[in-house]
């Protein structure tokens, strides 16, 4: 027998009493008397439940964790092999030859632009100015505001940032939907760096 504030109970009755005890935390939980939608964890051949808007249980949520950074990783060091490094010179090869204006394509050949790029590089210490990732395969080194729009800054230290492959994709996606809208030229034309930072993040989740 068991003192509980309910008196002496029995051992079924303490048992059913630990029950209700858990029940009534559950409840206070969840803020209403439904009970709690569960289902099995997502990891293949696990057979814990969990509540049903979480995917995976404590132990196989950090090795999902785990995995995916092992996966980013992976990306990484592909980028760093001799096949990634011919690829991105192909991709940029055509990139010259068929999307970008021979204007300037012209300019990105000039002794005046390798050379502010080059300390822009240095400057920004070969990091990318978005997600902090290094750039040691190819300097990109990106106008915030693009070079058709904003001819006048074309040489300004402080419309140049260095970007990662990823990041300067999906700015120069981003600057091609912008640029579609009615007053898309405004907004590119104005854009800060600290914007760009947070809209090209958010891509990231």
């Amino acid at each position: 027998m068991r003192h509980t504030e309910y008196g002496y109970v029995s051992p079924v009755e303490d048992y059913c009493y630990h029950d209700l005890e858990r029940w009534l935390a559950d409840k206070k939980k969840r803020g209403n008397g439904y009970p709690m939608m569960m289902k099995h964890c997502n990891w293949g051949g696990c057979n814990k439940v969990v509540p049903k808007d979480q995917s995976f249980c404590d132990k196989h949520e950090a090795m999902n964790e785990q995995r995916k950074a092992d996966y980013k990783a992976s990306l990484n060091h592909r980028g760093q092999t001799s096949i990634g490094r011919q690829v991105r010179k192909d991709h940029q090869a055509y990139y010259n030859r068929v999307r970008r204006d021979k204007e300037a394509n012209t300019f990105y050949h000039t002794k005046q632009w390798r050379n502010v790029r080059d300390y822009v590089y240095a400057r920004d210490m070969a990091t990318c100015q978005v997600c902090g990732n290094a750039v040691t395969n190819r300097k990109i080194v990106d106008h915030i505001h693009p070079l058709k729009i904003s001819g006048e800054e074309r040489l300004s230290q402080d419309n140049l940032w260095t970007l990662c492959y990823r990041c300067h994709n999906i700015k120069t996606n981003l600057e091609m939907n912008i640029a579609a809208k009615d007053n898309g030229n405004a907004i590119l034309k104005h854009a800060k760096r600290e914007w760009w930072q947070k809209i090209i993040s958010e891509r990231f989740k």
